[in-house]
Protein backbone atom coordinates (compact mmCIF):
# COMPACT_ATOMS: atom_id res chain seq x y z
CA UNK A 1 0.00 0.00 0.00
CA UNK A 2 1.82 3.65 -0.88
CA UNK A 3 1.09 6.53 0.50
CA UNK A 4 -2.28 8.06 -0.96
CA UNK A 5 -3.46 11.54 -0.22
CA UNK A 6 -7.29 12.14 -0.21
CA UNK A 7 -8.43 15.32 0.17
CA UNK A 8 -11.96 13.77 1.27
CA UNK A 9 -14.22 16.73 2.10
CA UNK A 10 -13.22 20.07 0.25
CA UNK A 11 -15.09 22.12 3.39
CA UNK A 12 -12.16 20.45 6.13
CA UNK A 13 -11.30 22.60 9.56
CA UNK A 14 -8.02 23.03 10.49
CA UNK A 15 -7.25 22.32 14.10
CA UNK A 16 -6.20 25.21 15.65
CA UNK A 17 -2.55 23.91 16.73
CA UNK A 18 -1.25 20.64 16.39
CA UNK A 19 -0.40 18.80 19.63
CA UNK A 20 1.97 15.74 19.58
CA UNK A 21 1.58 13.19 22.09
CA UNK A 22 4.19 13.50 24.57
CA UNK A 23 7.09 10.74 24.39
CA UNK A 24 6.24 10.01 27.52
CA UNK A 25 2.68 8.82 27.56
CA UNK A 26 3.67 7.46 23.84
CA UNK A 27 5.70 5.28 24.96
CA UNK A 28 4.24 4.08 28.38
CA UNK A 29 0.92 3.10 25.92
CA UNK A 30 3.55 0.97 23.87
CA UNK A 31 5.02 -0.63 26.98
CA UNK A 32 1.01 -1.19 28.01
CA UNK A 33 0.73 -2.66 24.44
CA UNK A 34 3.89 -4.69 23.82
CA UNK A 35 3.61 -7.03 21.74
CA UNK A 36 0.00 -7.00 20.68
CA UNK A 37 1.30 -4.08 18.00
CA UNK A 38 2.61 -6.62 15.92
CA UNK A 39 0.82 -7.65 12.27
CA UNK A 40 -2.09 -4.90 13.27
CA UNK A 41 -3.83 -3.00 10.92
CA UNK A 42 -3.81 0.56 12.63
CA UNK A 43 -6.38 3.48 12.05
CA UNK A 44 -5.10 6.56 13.09
CA UNK A 45 -8.06 9.22 13.56
CA UNK A 46 -6.82 12.91 14.79
CA UNK A 47 -3.38 11.68 13.82
CA UNK A 48 -1.95 15.28 14.22
CA UNK A 49 1.48 14.41 13.34
CA UNK A 50 1.00 10.58 13.64
CA UNK A 51 2.76 9.98 16.52
CA UNK A 52 0.94 6.67 17.34
CA UNK A 53 0.63 5.06 13.79
CA UNK A 54 3.93 5.66 12.91
CA UNK A 55 5.38 4.11 16.63
CA UNK A 56 2.75 1.15 15.67
CA UNK A 57 4.49 0.70 12.44
CA UNK A 58 8.13 0.75 13.58
CA UNK A 59 6.97 -1.95 16.57
CA UNK A 60 5.70 -4.57 13.69
CA UNK A 61 2.18 -3.51 11.95
CA UNK A 62 1.36 -4.38 8.80
CA UNK A 63 0.04 -0.96 7.87
CA UNK A 64 -1.33 2.31 8.90
CA UNK A 65 -4.13 4.45 7.85
CA UNK A 66 -3.62 8.14 9.25
CA UNK A 67 -6.49 10.60 9.02
CA UNK A 68 -7.01 14.66 10.33
CA UNK A 69 -8.79 17.06 8.67
CA UNK A 70 -6.16 19.52 8.57
CA UNK A 71 -3.30 20.40 5.75
CA UNK A 72 -0.48 20.86 8.36
CA UNK A 73 -1.36 17.42 9.96
CA UNK A 74 -1.51 15.76 6.56
CA UNK A 75 2.06 17.21 5.32
CA UNK A 76 3.31 16.30 8.71
CA UNK A 77 2.40 12.65 8.98
CA UNK A 78 3.77 12.45 5.28
CA UNK A 79 7.33 13.76 6.05
CA UNK A 80 7.36 11.23 9.15
CA UNK A 81 5.99 8.43 6.41
CA UNK A 82 9.11 9.65 4.37
CA UNK A 83 11.40 9.80 6.90
CA UNK A 84 10.98 6.33 8.45
CA UNK A 85 10.68 4.59 4.98
CA UNK A 86 7.28 3.66 5.96
CA UNK A 87 4.90 4.54 2.33
CA UNK A 88 4.44 1.11 1.38
CA UNK A 89 2.50 0.34 4.56
CA UNK A 90 0.76 3.92 4.92
CA UNK A 91 -2.17 6.01 3.93
CA UNK A 92 -3.09 9.52 5.18
CA UNK A 93 -6.38 10.95 4.56
CA UNK A 94 -7.04 14.78 4.65
CA UNK A 95 -10.86 14.82 5.89
CA UNK A 96 -13.08 15.14 8.75
CA UNK A 97 -13.00 11.85 11.17
CA UNK A 98 -16.81 11.60 11.05
CA UNK A 99 -16.67 11.69 7.26
CA UNK A 100 -13.75 8.83 7.11
CA UNK A 101 -16.03 6.65 9.20
CA UNK A 102 -18.87 6.63 7.09
CA UNK A 103 -17.15 5.94 4.10
CA UNK A 104 -15.03 3.14 6.24
CA UNK A 105 -18.18 1.46 6.79
CA UNK A 106 -19.55 1.46 3.53
CA UNK A 107 -16.01 -0.04 1.99
CA UNK A 108 -16.30 -2.22 5.23
CA UNK A 109 -12.99 -2.28 6.15
CA UNK A 110 -11.60 -3.33 9.50
CA UNK A 111 -8.85 -2.61 11.93
CA UNK A 112 -7.27 -4.20 14.35
CA UNK A 113 -5.55 -0.84 16.62
CA UNK A 114 -7.36 2.12 16.85
CA UNK A 115 -5.78 5.36 18.42
CA UNK A 116 -8.02 8.40 18.89
CA UNK A 117 -6.30 11.89 19.58
CA UNK A 118 -8.94 14.29 18.94
CA UNK A 119 -8.42 17.83 20.10
CA UNK A 120 -9.90 17.94 24.05
CA UNK A 121 -11.29 21.12 23.96
CA UNK A 122 -14.01 20.31 20.99
CA UNK A 123 -14.35 16.36 21.16
CA UNK A 124 -15.64 13.78 24.41
CA UNK A 125 -14.48 10.24 23.91
CA UNK A 126 -18.15 8.55 24.12
CA UNK A 127 -19.47 10.46 20.72
CA UNK A 128 -16.37 9.47 19.04
CA UNK A 129 -16.10 5.86 20.33
CA UNK A 130 -20.15 5.43 19.49
CA UNK A 131 -19.12 6.99 15.77
CA UNK A 132 -16.24 3.87 15.68
CA UNK A 133 -18.39 1.35 17.06
CA UNK A 134 -21.14 2.04 14.70
CA UNK A 135 -19.04 2.05 11.40
CA UNK A 136 -18.18 -1.30 12.61
CA UNK A 137 -14.73 -0.92 11.80
CA UNK A 138 -13.42 -2.98 14.54
CA UNK A 139 -12.31 -6.83 14.36
CA UNK A 140 -13.74 -8.85 17.30
CA UNK A 141 -10.13 -8.59 18.75
CA UNK A 142 -9.66 -4.75 18.23
CA UNK A 143 -7.55 -2.65 20.60
CA UNK A 144 -8.72 0.98 20.93
CA UNK A 145 -6.46 3.43 22.50
CA UNK A 146 -8.26 6.81 23.41
CA UNK A 147 -6.33 9.62 24.68
CA UNK A 148 -8.59 12.64 26.18
CA UNK A 149 -8.72 15.15 28.82
CA UNK A 150 -8.25 14.14 32.49
CA UNK A 151 -11.70 15.61 33.17
CA UNK A 152 -13.56 13.29 30.93
CA UNK A 153 -14.03 9.95 32.41
CA UNK A 154 -13.53 6.62 30.08
CA UNK A 155 -17.33 5.99 28.95
CA UNK A 156 -18.77 2.75 29.45
CA UNK A 157 -19.70 0.49 26.00
CA UNK A 158 -21.64 -2.57 25.79
CA UNK A 159 -19.35 -3.65 22.95
CA UNK A 160 -15.86 -2.51 24.68
CA UNK A 161 -14.00 -3.97 27.81
CA UNK A 162 -12.07 -1.26 29.68
CA UNK A 163 -8.47 -2.36 30.25
CA UNK A 164 -6.87 0.85 31.53
CA UNK A 165 -6.70 3.92 31.74
CA UNK A 166 -3.70 5.95 33.25
CA UNK A 167 -3.28 9.75 33.79
CA UNK A 168 -0.36 11.74 32.43
CA UNK A 169 -0.91 15.31 33.44
CA UNK A 170 -3.67 16.98 31.91
CA UNK A 171 -4.04 13.76 29.51
CA UNK A 172 -5.93 10.50 30.05
CA UNK A 173 -4.78 7.65 27.84
CA UNK A 174 -7.83 4.47 28.16
CA UNK A 175 -7.41 1.51 26.59
CA UNK A 176 -10.30 -0.91 25.88
CA UNK A 177 -10.62 -4.27 23.83
CA UNK A 178 -12.81 -5.25 21.74
CA UNK A 179 -13.73 -8.93 23.10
Amino acid sequence: MAVRLSSGSRRAKTHPEIRPTAARTLESVFDILQTEVQRRFVLDLFSGVGSYGIMALRRGSLTAVFVDSSREAERRVTKAIAHYHLETQATVFREEVAHFLHRAEREQQEYDLVFVDPPYESVSPGPVIQAILDARIMTRSSILVFEHSKHHAPPEFAELTLRKSRVFGETTVSIWDHP
